[in-house]
């Protein structure tokens, strides 16, 4: 089982993205920018206003292109 010391956290490369958060202190709802259709959403948990802000999160590499077969071909 592999353990995730502090210094390997803080050296995880980070990305700033574009959100939507709550108006509400009290509620932790977000959501990523590209997700939302709305000019201005409300909260999906609280219902309130959300305003636009940035967060920043891990960056997530893809290890490879993968493909999925289905139906016959699948073994």
């Amino acid at each position: 089982m592999a353990t995730t010391t502090l210094d390997e956290e803080q050296k995880q490369e980070l990305e700033q993205i574009e959100i939507w958060k709550c108006k509400q202190p009290e509620c932790k709802a977000w959501t990523r920018k590209e997700f939302v259709k709305e000019d201005l959403p409300d909260c999906p948990l609280c219902k309130n206003p959300m305003v636009r802000s940035y967060k920043h999160v891990p960056v997530v590499h893809k290890k490879g292109n993968k493909k999925f077969l289905v139906g016959k071909g699948r073994s």
